[in-house]
């Protein structure tokens, strides 16, 4: 019974207070459209007359298709290989270590833009601190690598013309920077490479010499023919091990020695050494016996010494093109990245979006308004309370001194 009592009270309270609040707005109708006017048209001067037009501009590319570096070329065959010996499957493709959007996206690479094309004028901002500029620069130039495989370069600029020059310029100083990497790296691999060429030139001539004293020594000359399925084949196994000795060394000196890739060939050389163990150590190749316990054996001394000649020989065989690949990579100029889609001048302007900054002025200004009028009128009807109340209060301290 209360209960209803109560609602039958308050709805009526409500509905009062709704009306007040209606007529308090009606009677400051003035007041609420001057101000929503003033905002509207103070926004529009605003966004019109100070605010820039910005017209942006891209270049869309797609990464070549090309050779991989000399570590790549070295461990390519190298799965295959382990496999015909009896390994299981090694490794996955190579694949690029860094996305092409670090270097598009680097210090460096903003640092030259802002200067070449004077952004701390355009971007008007009062610190010249290159960490503030860098920032700006953050807001108006984006480097996207799309799930198809392209990169899309945007760049933003008050000149629409000035907008398409600088997206190309990204374009342009991206791939000049990825072929100085690029050529940093082939020298590092071609100086190693050519160092192992020498160390493997000199075990041959070695290993040629050896052999002729000993054949000259013992006269045996027909072994080779009983023995050079299983010289061959262990050539083939050192061949394959000496290569995953190349592929970690290179890959210590190109990326690091705890680099994922690194630890990758790491294993796959820990496979290779543990299948060459076991050819050499275990019977079965060459025959009932071990290649490690020829002893005095003469036939057998010839035959390793005869194989130790076939490594060589072959891993001169395998460095020789790779050095050779290395060295035109040196005179090679290819771009990292290929223009699919020219930057051209924007028709429109892409920013700002002046109706919707006045549009969003004017509700602000229209929200602020009404919610100061009836803040203002509950500000006068509680000072006008608290008035009234005083003056009672006074009125019957009066009259109490009176009596």
């Amino acid at each position: 019974m209360d209960t209803n009592t109560s609602k039958i009270t308050n709805e009526p309270s409500l509905r009062n207070d709704l009306i007040r609040v209606l007529a308090l707005l009606l009677q400051e109708r003035r007041l609420i459209i001057t101000v929503t006017l003033v905002a509207a048209i103070s926004s529009a001067l605003i966004s019109y007359f100070f605010l820039p037009n910005w017209y942006a501009s891209s270049v869309n590319a797609v990464p070549p298709r090309r050779q991989g570096s000399g570590l790549e070329g070295l461990a390519g065959g190298l799965s295959s290989a382990l496999k015909d010996f009896g390994l299981a499957k090694a490794g996955k493709a190579s694949t690029e270590t860094y996305s092409f959007s670090v270097i598009l996206n680097s210090r460096r690479m903003k640092d030259t833009i802002i200067r070449l094309f004077k952004l701390h004028t355009i971007y008007r901002l009062d610190s010249t601190e290159w960490i503030d500029l860098r920032k700006e620069y953050d807001q108006y130039v984006t480097v996207s690598n799309e799930a198809d495989g392209n990169y899309l370069i945007t760049t933003l600029h008050t000149d629409r013309n000035e907008a398409a020059r600088m997206a190309l310029k990204i374009y342009e100083l991206g791939n000049i920077f990825a072929d100085e990497i690029y050529q940093q790296e082939a020298r590092t691999s071609l100086n190693l490479l050519e160092q192992r060429f020498r160390q493997a030139d000199s075990s041959l001539v070695a290993v040629r010499d050896t052999l002729l004293k000993f054949s000259r020594k013992y006269k045996l000359f027909s072994a080779v023919d009983q023995a050079k399925a299983a010289a061959s084949a262990v050539a083939d196994i050192r061949v394959q091990q000496y290569r995953q000795e190349l592929s970690v060394e290179l890959a210590r000196t190109l990326y690091g020695e705890n680099d994922p890739a690194t630890l990758a060939q790491r294993d796959l050389l820990r496979k290779s050494s543990e299948q060459a163990a076991r050819a050499e150590n275990q019977p079965g190749l060459a025959g009932n016996f071990a290649l490690s316990t020829v002893g005095a054996d003469v036939a057998l001394e010839y035959m390793r010494l005869y194989a130790d000649l076939e490594v060589f020989t072959k891993v001169k065989a395998l460095i020789i093109p790779v050095i050779e690949q290395n060295r035109q990579d040196l005179s090679r100029r290819q771009p990292s990245l290929i223009m699919l889609d020219p930057p051209v001048p924007a028709d429109k302007k892409d920013r700002p979006k002046r109706s919707l900054i006045v549009l969003g002025a004017t509700l602000a200004a229209l929200t602020f308004i009404l919610v100061f009028v009836v803040l203002r009128d509950r500000y006068y009807a509680l000072r006008s309370s608290y008035k009234a109340v005083l003056q009672s209060a006074m009125a019957k301290n009066t009259e109490h001194l009176s009596d």
